[in-house]
C-alpha cells in the first residue's frame, strides 16, 4: 500500500494552501513541495508550509502525489502539459467539475484520480487558508483508470486533511454539483443583484441574516465560476431550467394555500435530508 511521504501541490491558494496547512497540522512526517509564482512561493514558506518549491508541475517527478489546485481551465492545461512531459507519478485534482478533467487526463495518458473536497468560502488566496477548511467535510473521489495503489493515494490525502473520502463516477458528481453547489452560486448573485438593483443600498441596510446566508457566495471570484461553470454547462443548463419551474410554480401557488404549504413541506423535506448528509 502507497503512503504519502512526498507532496506536491500545484497552486497554493485557499485550497491548495488549506490542503498544505491540514497536512501540516498532522505533523512532519510529509514533505511538502509547492509550485506557484515566486511570491505566493515565498510567503507559503514564510508560513511553514511547503519545504521546497519548484518551478514547474513538470519538475515534481520526485513526489509521491501531485495535487493540481487551480481553477477548472487551468487544470486542464496542466493536464496536457505533465501528459507531454511523460508524467508517471499518479495525480488528483480539487476542481469542482470532473467529467472535462477526467476526459482530459485519459487523454493524456497520465493516472489521475479526480478529487473534489466539498470546501470552500467566498474569499480566496493563501491568506485565507487553514488547517481545518476540510475537516468534517466530504472530498469526493472520481478513481476514473487509476490503479488501486493511486486512489488509495488521494484517500490518504482527504483523511489527512480531515475529511471523508467518498467514491463517486464524473457524470454522477457533476450532475450533483450542478444542482447543489453551481446553482447555489448563481442563484446568490442573481439574488444579491436583483434585490440592489430594486432597493438600493438603503434597502439593503435593512436585510436580515437569511439575506446575508443566502447572498454570501456573491462574493466569490467571478473568474473562478466562469471556469466552473463553462466545464459544466450542461448540466448547470438543466439546472437552471429546473429552477425556472420551480419559480413558475411557487408563483402559481401564491394563490392556492393548500398547494403552497405542500410546496414548503416538499422543501422542508428535501433540506432536512441535505442537513443529514452533512451532519
Amino acid at each position: 500500500m502507497g503512503t504519502i511521504r512526498r507532496l506536491g501541490i500545484v497552486g497554493l491558494g485557499l485550497i491548495g494552501g488549506s490542503v498544505a496547512a491540514a497536512v501540516r497540522a498532522v505533523g512532519d512526517a510529509v514533505f511538502v513541495v509547492g509550485v506557484d509564482r515566486p511570491e505566493v512561493l515565498a510567503d507559503a514558506r514564510h508560513r511553514g508550509l511547503i519545504d521546497d518549491a519548484r518551478v514547474e508541475p513538470t519538475h515534481l517527478s520526485d513526489v509521491d502525489l501531485i495535487v493540481l489546485a487551480t481553477p477548472v481551465p487551468v487544470i486542464l492545461s496542466l493536464i496536457d502539459d505533465l501528459g507531454r512531459a511523460g508524467m508517471r507519478v499518479p495525480v488528483t485534482d480539487v476542481g469542482s467539475t470532473k467529467r472535462a478533467i477526467m476526459a482530459t487526463a485519459a487523454r493524456a495518458g497520465i493516472e489521475l484520480v479526480g478529487g473534489h473536497p466539498m470546501a470552500g468560502v467566498e474569499a480566496s488566496g493563501l491568506a485565507h487558508s487553514r488547517p481545518d477548511l476540510f475537516r468534517g467535510l466530504r472530498w469526493f473521489v472520481v478513481p476514473g483508470q487509476a490503479s488501486a495503489t493511486s486512489i488509495r493515494l488521494v484517500e490518504q490525502l482527504a483523511t489527512l486533511a480531515g475529511a471523508t473520502p467518498r467514491e463517486t463516477d464524473a457524470e454522477t458528481h457533476d450532475r450533483a454539483m450542478a444542482y447543489v453547489s453551481h446553482l447555489p452560486q448563481l442563484v446568490a448573485v442573481a439574488l444579491a443583484d436583483a434585490a440592489g438593483s430594486a432597493v438600493g443600498s438603503s434597502g439593503l441596510a435593512m436585510a436580515g441574516p437569511a439575506f446575508g446566508d443566502m447572498t454570501r457566495v456573491a462574493s466569490s471570484s467571478p473568474e473562478l465560476w466562469q471556469g466552473i461553470l463553462a466545464s459544466n454547462a450542461d448540466l448547470v443548463g438543466e439546472a437552471i431550467s429546473r429552477l425556472r419551474v420551480c419559480l413558475d410554480g411557487l408563483d402559481a401557488d401564491r394563490q392556492d394555500p393548500p398547494a403552497l404549504v405542500r410546496t414548503f413541506a416538499r422543501a422542508a423535506a428535501f433540506r432536512d435530508v441535505a442537513r443529514r448528509m452533512v451532519e
